[in-house]
């Protein structure tokens, strides 16, 4: 359950949590650690399309994601800057909080919950030899056993409430309050975060009412990052380096696809993001436009840039990567440097997998 999404989603799904839990005080414990995805699962219905996948992608850091059609790529990208909200789990940039609050990653916040009180108290009851109907407030039975005891209760009944999706709608308002509270503490407004994050899409996204430069100063203006002659200065420069500089007051319409691609990556370069998210940028481009765009993106990374790229361009995510994800089945099957992911893969599925495409 995350914070505002109260109601019991799994009791018809067949569930494969683990029990993880983030430190409520240090989130993010790696250095540099610029994206933090926490324990993610996203479900379409019934559907289960990421099934708790926790990832971290460092300031500085390449990123590709492969895997079949249908295995969660392009939602764990999208759920990377909100575009996809989690199910369940959590989505961190910096050291800031993007997606509402999951309960069931914080041992504080659980252990606020009057399920949680309740199921302790009769834990407790149960062993000392007490009915579970007699009455034993929550305090006395915290002090009925010594702190090894209770330590291994509380650790049973947090599984139970998270394996069993035990939280409902109303868990008291100290529970209340301890989510409002982290909240607080942690969360950055979305709208502030995706300034930072750039997103590369499939298909362009680009409006065909406007012309290209309007495209591309479209957002900083609107979101008061840039002046307008502030925005203009840098489009042009920007199209001045994709080689486009003479389409400026085109219309999208009278683009090839490798172009509207490019402007595209230049359009989110004029936010002057920290990382860009990349969702399968040559997916439909002619085969003879995928060079341009992939040569740019090669450019953006060999700069520094930090990136995380779905594609289906094995050759590229060798060459450019320095990590390589593989997904199956809503969940990272295998991770490793291209080197050795490419060509020395541990997991049967992603050998089975390489020999189709490679």
């Amino acid at each position: 359950m995350t914070e505002g999404n109260s109601k019991n989603l799994l009791c018809d799904i067949e569930e494969t949590k683990k029990v993880v839990y983030v430190d409520n005080d240090i989130v993010n414990t790696g250095i540099g650690v610029v994206i933090d995805v926490q324990n993610v699962f996203k479900y379409f219905g019934k559907l289960k399309v990421l099934n708790g996948i926790s990832c971290s992608i460092k300031k500085g850091e390449k990123v590709a994601i492969i895997g079949p059609s249908g295995s969660g790529k392009s939602t764990l990208l999208r759920c990377m800057n909100l575009l996809e909200e989690p199910t369940y789990g959590e989505v961190w940039l910096d050291n800031y909080i993007i997606t509402p609050v999951d309960p069931y990653l914080h041992k504080r916040i659980l252990t606020t919950s009057k399920t949680y009180k309740s199921l302790l108290t009769d834990k407790v009851k149960t062993l000392m030899g007490k009915p579970v109907e007699e009455k034993l407030g929550y305090q006395d039975a915290i002090k009925a056993v010594d702190g090894k005891t209770l330590d291994e209760l509380s650790e049973e009944v947090m599984a139970d409430i998270k394996l069993n999706d035990r939280l409902k709608s109303n868990e008291g308002k100290e529970f209340s309050n301890a989510v409002k509270d982290y909240r607080k503490r942690y969360f950055v407004n979305i709208n502030k975060a995706r300034q930072r994050v750039g997103m590369v899409f499939q298909h362009f996204n680009l409006f065909n009412n406007l012309t290209i430069m309007q495209n591309m100063i479209l957002s900083p203006v609107q979101l008061g990052l840039k002046s307008k002659t502030e925005a203009t200065q840098k489009a042009l420069k920007l199209l001045e380096r994709i080689g486009l500089l003479d389409k400026k007051d085109e219309y999208p319409s009278k683009l090839s696809g490798g172009q509207k691609q490019r402007v595209a990556i230049a359009r989110a370069l004029v936010m002057e993001p920290e990382v860009m998210l990349f969702d399968e940028p040559t997916s439909a481009l002619d085969p003879e436009m995928v060079g341009e765009v992939l040569s740019l993106i090669k450019d953006l990374a060999d700069e520094g840039m930090t990136m995380v790229i779905v594609t289906h361009e094995m050759g590229f995510a060798k060459e450019v990567a320095n990590r390589v994800l593989f997904l199956d089945g809503g969940s990272i099957v295998e991770e490793n440097t291209p080197d050795e992911l490419f060509n020395y893969p541990q997991n049967e599925r992603l050998k089975d997998f390489l020999s189709k495409v490679l």
